[in-house]
C-alpha cells in the first residue's frame, strides 16, 4: 500500500502539464470578437481604452509558433525521462532504496513547485520553463526501479501477475488525481496546479523515509532486539528464502516466540 501510494504521488505530479496548456495558449477568439463588435457600435472610431491585439496567454507560448514551444517541453522531458530511467536503474541497485526514493521524491516536488513558482514570480523565459522539465524527467526516473525493487524483494515470483495487475493501477489512481487538482487551479491560479502536486510528492518524500522497509530482512535487527536471550532467533534462521522458510521452521520449535 506505501508504494502504491508513492508512485501514484509520482504520476499525480506529472499530470498538471497536460491540463494547464490550455491555459498557457488560450483561444482568444472570443476575445477578440468581442472587441470587433465594440469597435463596429462606436462607428468604427476605437475606444482609448480597447485594444484589439489582447494579450490572454502567457508569453513565451503567446506567439504564432506555440505549438513548438509547448512540444518542446513535452519532448525536454520525455527525452530526460529515458535517459534518466537507464542511469537510475543502475545507480538505484548500489544505493539504499529508501533513501534513494525519498531524495529522488523531494526534487521532484522541488522542480515541480518551481514551475508553478513561475506564475507567481511572472517568469516568461522559455529556458526556465526547459530546465524545470529537462531536471523533473531526471528525478521522476527514481520512483519506477526502486518501487519495483521493492515489491519484488517482498512478494518474489508467487502470484506476481495478480500483485502485479492490482498494484499497477496507480497510474490511473494518480492520473486522476492529478487532473482533479489540476483542474481546480487552472483557470484562477494556474500555478498552484503545480505547486499543490508538489508539495504532495514532497511530503510523501518524507513518509517514504520515516515508514519503508525495503526488504523483509531488514526487520531482523527489530526483531533480535525485542526478543530476550533464551528465546532470540540465531542468524542463521534468516538464510531461507527471503529469511521465512528457516525462520518458520524455527517458529515451529519454539512456539512461545
Amino acid at each position: 500500500m506505501l508504494t502504491f501510494l508513492l508512485y501514484t504521488s509520482f504520476h499525480l505530479s506529472r499530470k498538471p502539464i497536460s491540463i494547464v496548456k490550455s491555459e498557457l495558449h488560450k483561444n482568444c477568439s472570443s476575445t477578440g470578437e468581442l472587441a470587433t463588435v465594440a469597435l463596429g457600435s462606436g462607428g468604427g472610431q476605437e475606444p482609448p481604452s480597447l485594444h484589439t491585439d489582447v494579450e490572454c496567454s502567457w508569453k513565451p507560448f503567446d506567439k504564432s509558433n506555440y505549438k513548438q514551444l509547448l512540444g518542446a517541453m513535452d519532448y525536454s522531458f520525455l527525452c530526460a525521462y529515458a535517459i534518466g530511467m537507464y542511469l537510475s536503474g543502475i545507480i538505484g541497485e548500489r544505493l539504499p532504496i529508501r533513501l534513494y526514493l525519498t531524495v529522488g521524491m523531494l526534487t521532484s516536488g522541488l522542480f515541480t513547485c518551481l514551475f508553478g513558482l513561475g506564475y507567481i514570480y511572472n517568469i516568461h523565459s522559455l529556458g526556465f520553463y526547459i530546465f524545470v522539465q529537462v531536471a523533473n524527467g531526471l528525478v521522476q526516473t527514481t520512483g519506477w526501479p526502486s518501487v519495483v525493487t521493492c515489491i519484488g524483494n517482498w512478494f518474489g515470483k508467487g502470484r506476481r501477475g495478480l500483485i502485479m495487475g492490482l498494484w499497477n493501477s496507480h497510474t490511473s489512481v494518480g492520473n486522476i488525481l492529478g487532473s482533479l487538482i489540476a483542474g481546480y487551479w487552472v483557470s484562477s491560479n494556474w500555478g498552484l496546479s503545480f505547486i499543490v502536486p508538489g508539495l504532495i510528492i514532497g511530503a510523501m518524500g518524507v513518509v517514504c523515509f520515516l515508514f519503508l522497509i525495503e526488504h523483509p530482512n531488514d526487520l531482523k535487527c527489530i526483531y533480535a532486539q525485542n526478543l530476550s536471550p533464551s528465546n532470540s532467533v540465531s542468524a542463521k534462521s534468516w538464510n531461507g528464502a527471503n529469511g521465512h522458510s528457516k525462520l518458520y521452521l524455527q517458529y515451529k520449535d519454539h512456539k512461545k516466540q
